[in-house]
C-alpha cells in the first residue's frame, strides 16, 4: 500500500491516494464516499484544505478504521464517519466536494445515478474507477456533467484515472472513443497518455487474439475492438 501514516503531527500520502487529494479542490466540506482508512478526509483536514470532511462507508469494519485513525489525529470536531450506501448518508445542504474512489465504474455509475439530484448540487466530484471508466464517463456526459480536468497516475503495474467533474445541465453526447479515452487527457497531454494507450492496445490486441480463436466469434464485437485500435494507434502517432 502506497501510502505512511507518520504519528503525530504530520500524514504523507503517495501513490493513487496522493494524487487523488492533489485534484480535489480545497472546500468547505468534503464527502469521502467508501472512505476505506479516512486518509483523504484526514489528509484534507490537516492541511486545511477543507473546514470539516465527512468520511462514509457501507461497511462497519472501514468506519471503524476511519475512527481509529480520525482519533489518532485529534480531528474528532471536524471529520465525522457515517455509515451508508453512496451518497445517502449526505444531505443536500453537504454536497460541497465529494470524492468517490477505489471502486468499480459501474458501481459508481450506480451510486450517481441514484442520487442524480444530490450528485447535482456537489461544486466538484471527484471521481477514480478502477474499471469500467467509459461506463462513468458516458454516464456523466449523458446526464449533464462536464469533465473539466483528468489525470493519469501509475502506481505499481496499473495507470489510474482520476476524473474531475461537475454538472452544467448541458448533456452532450460523444464519440465512443472518448468514452474510452478523455479528451481532457489529450488536450493537456497528459506525461502518462502515451503508456496509458500502449497498454490498452495490448488489452485490446489479447482480446482480439482471444476472440478470433473462438471456435463461433463475435465479428461484430471483433470489429469494435479493431476500429477502437485503429483510433488508439491514430491518436499514438500523433503523440509521437
Amino acid at each position: 500500500m502506497s501510502i505512511h501514516i507518520i504519528t503525530g503531527d504530520g500524514m504523507i500520502l503517495k501513490g493513487r491516494i496522493k494524487f487523488i487529494a492533489d485534484m480535489t479542490p480545497e472546500c468547505n466540506i468534503l464527502s469521502d464516499i467508501g472512505t476505506d482508512h479516512a486518509y483523504i478526509p484526514i489528509y484534507m483536514v490537516k492541511n486545511e484544505r477543507c473546514r470539516k470532511a465527512i468520511a462514509c462507508d457501507i461497511r462497519e469494519g472501514p468506519v471503524a478504521v476511519a475512527n481509529r485513525h480520525i482519533k489518532q489525529f485529534g480531528l474528532e470536531g471536524r471529520i465525522e464517519t457515517r455509515l451508508g450506501s453512496g451518497l445517502k448518508p449526505i444531505s443536500e445542504e453537504e454536497m460541497d466536494v465529494c470524492v468517490i474512489a477505489g471502486m468499480g465504474g459501474v458501481l459508481i455509475r450506480e451510486i450517481l445515478a441514484e442520487d442524480i439530484e444530490k450528485a447535482k448540487l456537489a461544486k466538484t466530484l471527484v471521481i477514480q474507477p478502477m474499471n469500467c471508466i467509459e461506463t462513468v464517463r458516458e454516464w456523466l456526459y449523458g446526464n449533464g456533467f462536464d469533465i473539466y480536468d483528468e489525470g493519469l497516475i501509475n502506481e505499481g503495474f496499473r495507470i489510474y484515472n482520476v476524473i474531475v467533474a461537475r454538472w452544467t445541465g448541458n448533456t452532450v453526447s460523444k464519440d465512443e472513443f472518448y468514452y474510452h479515452i478523455g479528451e481532457k487527457l489529450i488536450e493537456k497531454k497528459d506525461p502518462l497518455l502515451k503508456r496509458y494507450i500502449q497498454r490498452r492496445l495490448d488489452i485490446i490486441n489479447k482480446v482480439l487474439s482471444e476472440m478470433k480463436a473462438m471456435k463461433d466469434p463475435d465479428f461484430y464485437v471483433i470489429d469494435q475492438h479493431k476500429k477502437m485500435r485503429e483510433e488508439l494507434c491514430l491518436l499514438l502517432e500523433k503523440i509521437d
